[in-house]
């Protein structure tokens, strides 16, 4: 009876383990990791709309020009018409733009535009805000004076140029985002809910601009991405959003894909160079729960070495765990934030 009991206990602890391991995945894809995925839903929101914002001519230096910009058509409610960047935050970042500031258009990754404010380069104020995750728009917090930020349309650059260090100001006040807020002819305003990360802001965090020149982009990139030379870490995320779009799957689906096949053929290695001691785990053990069955499953390399065994497992181990929480990301997480799940 006592050992039925023990066998209960770990199993319970250990889905309770699992349980929470899942838990810090969801927070961690809802905090972050779901910008992991912006690059493929706004390639998706393209597609299926009548603006395609395509990359601009590549290998040439676009020159701001400061005459009286070009203004694109007003978009539809909820059409994907821009991309927010700020260069200080790296060459890849690019947030969708969406038309109106509704929750059901800010979930779906991204800033909205508020609909009435000035369109990019438009006299008065451009005014956008997003969800205050790491994935939307937390970060204009760090926006300081003389910062860039540029709004990139399907024609045109639109460079804009903090004016004002981030301001926390009560929710109920609208003035914010009015005609005259930035204080110049052609103003920006960025905004969120503060404080950062909470589904229960009392207050908002904004950060204005002055516009500072406009470009075609079939003239090229402005001078902050025209730089020639790319990281590493550059080229394999421009490799992976490539795979993404033309398998039409998130990047998420392609990363744990990628874990999955990793970690079946290191541990297709392991089970051969070390299957009798393998096998032993299986055999004469206590039953285990949930996360010691994914343990055993597992194997190392060299069973006669217990130290490079016990490290190879461990990396298959981790390997596979990674596999495991890119998949819950990609196929979970979406529909859980989608319930609103743990936000008020």
């Amino acid at each position: 009876m006592r050992k039925a009991m023990n066998v209960i206990c770990g199993i319970l602890a250990e889905l309770c383990a699992l349980a929470v391991i899942l838990l810090g995945a969801y927070l961690a894809y809802d905090a972050k990791a779901s910008s992991l995925d912006q690059a493929y839903v706004s390639h998706q929101e393209e597609q299926a709309s009548h603006r395609h914002i395509h990359k601009a001519v590549p290998g040439k230096t676009a020159s701001m020009r400061h005459d009286e910009p070009p203004v694109e058509a007003e978009p539809g409610d909820g059409e994907l018409f821009a991309y927010l960047r700020v260069p200080s935050w790296g060459r890849q970042y690019r947030l969708p733009v969406w038309e109106g500031t509704e929750k059901t258009v800010l979930d779906k990754m991204g800033a909205g535009h508020y609909r009435g404010t000035a369109m990019p380069g438009q006299t008065g104020n451009s005014s956008y805000a997003g969800h205050n995750t790491y994935a939307d728009m937390a970060d204009i917090r760090l926006l300081k004076p003389g910062d860039i930020v540029h709004i990139e349309t399907g024609s045109y650059w639109y460079r804009y140029r903090i004016n004002s260090s981030p301001e926390i100001v009560d929710q109920s006040r609208t003035d914010v985002i009015g005609p005259d807020a930035a204080g110049v002819e052609r103003g920006l305003t960025l905004q969120t809910c503060w404080p950062i990360m909470t589904a229960t802001a009392t207050h908002r965090i904004i950060v204005h601009g002055t516009f500072d020149g406009w470009a075609a982009k079939t003239d090229g990139v402005p001078e902050e991405y025209a730089e020639t030379t790319e990281t590493t870490v550059d080229k394999v995320g421009r490799r992976i959003v490539t795979v993404s779009e033309k398998t039409n799957l998130p990047v998420t689906g392609v990363l744990g894909m990628c874990a999955l096949a990793i970690w079946i053929l290191l541990d297709a290695i392991g089970w051969m160079c070390s299957h009798r001691r393998m096998a032993g785990y299986w055999r004469g053990r206590d039953i285990g729960g949930p996360v010691t069955w994914l343990w055993r499953l597992n194997a190392g390399v060299m069973p006669s070495n217990t130290i490079i065994f016990t490290l190879t497992r461990t990396v298959v181990f981790l390997i596979m765990w990674t596999a495991i929480i890119l998949a819950f990301w990609r196929w979970a997480c979406p529909p859980l934030a989608a319930m609103h799940f743990l936000t008020s």
